[in-house]
């Protein structure tokens, strides 16, 4: 497990560092980034659309990834491989918005939505930094919240049936 955090912890840190390299080489050593200074409006707009919508779909998905029952029997088999493929997986999809999204407002000629949505990456990170007790967390939490669901299934089930009992001695 300390193995598939330190990669994890590596990736996150990695993609981190390019994120800022490009922050500072676009704002402070005022590198000219600008790929399409002459776009038009539907360009722009499409562009826009595209990362607005790419970023707003990808960031919910990413911080519920190990929600999901496939991801949730594969931690449970695997633990540390299916932490280091999933984990990364993770951590690609929100470094590559991270990277995209600053990378595009200098290309784009410093449009303000992409700075926006790369500040919105930025803000969810600290949900998927790969610290250890994190790591052991979402494996271990995938065999106490499987257990936990059941039971929690198993006592509304009784709930109910005390309720439809309790009225039906009512009438």
């Amino acid at each position: 497990m300390k193995k598939t955090q330190r990669q994890l912890m590596a990736l996150f840190c990695m993609m981190l560092l390019v994120a800022t390299i490009l922050y500072i080489c676009g704002e402070f050593l005022q590198l000219d980034m600008t790929l399409w200074p002459d776009a038009s409006r539907s360009q722009q707009f499409i562009g826009t659309t595209v990362m607005i919508l790419l970023t707003i779909s990808l960031l919910p998905f990413s911080l519920r990834l190990f929600k999901f029952r496939r991801v949730n029997a594969d931690l449970q088999e695997r633990k540390a491989k299916a932490l280091a493929r999933w984990g990364t997986l993770r951590l690609l999809i929100m470094g590559l918005l991270l990277v995209v999204n600053p990378f595009l407002y200098y290309a784009f000629g410093f449009e303000s939505t992409y700075g926006y949505l790369a500040v919105v990456t930025l803000l969810c990170l600290p949900f998927v930094v790969p610290t250890m007790n994190r790591c052991e967390a979402e494996v271990a939490k995938v065999e106490d919240g499987a257990t936990a669901n059941e039971n929690d299934a198993a006592e509304e089930e009784t709930e109910t049936d005390e309720e439809a009992n309790s009225s039906h001695s009512k009438l």
